[in-house]
């Protein structure tokens, strides 16, 4: 369950507003998330936000904002879990320090994910962040290159019965503030191997419908056959008249609906035969 969770209760706390904004130029993909997130409760927790990364992508940039607090990190080099916590990253109590933050790499799963202390959240408070990483694409059997919207920025919405039903949302989201890890009991959270790969394990779930912006820049020093989503309609803004684009710009043409991320394929000029042009919209 990654995003922002409570250090205390392993819970996540609802996202209200995600914002992505991408550009890909050539096979490189630079792209920054812009998350809000919500402290509904009515006491003040300690958060740590948890943002896994993709093969081949490193962090360029991390910026949070609690009330008129802001945290900034410092990116080191990619750390071992097990090194972090036996190293600067950790107190005597073996908790993350506030404001604190590292590359940590799970070579048991060989994944790679950004772990930052945000420090204390004030009760009803938000917290603003933003991650800038940069990525390099690989080449699909297909000839074209795929590009994904991080899971942590589109989480998928958990229904509630009533609403289901067709039922008001208000009714039972009032005390569904929140979506906990199910990390065993008894589970100690200061040992990184368990806490951390147990929340990985989950799948991004909020609590809450959320506002949702993406927006993709296709910079390629190729010509373009064709830009298509396997799981969004999306809009293509470029020339309508011209044979071919080296630029252009990728969003949804319908309201986001929560259920997975956004995909995107794109095929550059004379690599793949495949390019279905009904999924894309000119604008």
């Amino acid at each position: 369950m990654p995003g922002l969770v409570n250090k205390e209760t392993w819970c996540a706390l609802p996202l209200s507003m995600s914002d992505i904004t991408s550009c890909v130029r050539g096979y490189t993909l630079a792209l920054t998330a812009s998350m809000t997130y919500e402290n509904m409760d009515d006491h003040a927790i300690e958060g740590i936000f948890i943002y896994p990364l993709e093969e081949n992508s490193i962090v360029v940039g991390f910026e949070a904002m609690i009330s008129s607090q802001i945290i900034t990190l410092q990116i080191k080099a990619k750390t071992k879990i097990d090194d972090c916590y036996a190293d600067s990253c950790h107190t005597t109590n073996g908790a993350l320090q506030s404001g604190t933050g590292h590359i940590l790499m799970d070579e048991d799963f060989e994944r790679t994910v950004l772990v930052v202390n945000l420090g204390i959240i004030p009760p009803m408070e938000t917290v603003h962040i933003l991650v800038s990483t940069s990525s390099e694409l690989s080449t699909l059997p297909s000839g074209g290159i795929k590009v994904s919207s991080p899971s942590v920025c589109t989480p998928r919405v958990q229904r509630t019965i009533n609403e289901e039903q067709g039922l008001s949302p208000n009714f039972s989201r009032t005390r569904e503030r929140s979506t906990c890890s199910s990390c065993p009991q008894g589970q100690n959270p200061n040992i990184p191997q368990l806490w951390l790969a147990s929340l990985l394990e989950e799948e991004a779930i909020n609590s809450m419908d959320y506002e949702f912006n993406f927006q993709l820049e296709i910079r390629a020093p190729y010509l373009l056959a064709g830009v298509e989503s396997p799981s969004h309609a999306i809009r293509a803004d470029a020339d309508p008249l011209a044979r071919s684009a080296t630029s252009v710009v990728i969003t949804l043409a319908d309201k986001y609906t929560y259920d997975c991320p956004v995909e995107i394929l794109i095929y550059p000029s004379g690599r793949s035969t495949t390019f279905q042009s009904s999924t894309a919209q000119p604008s």
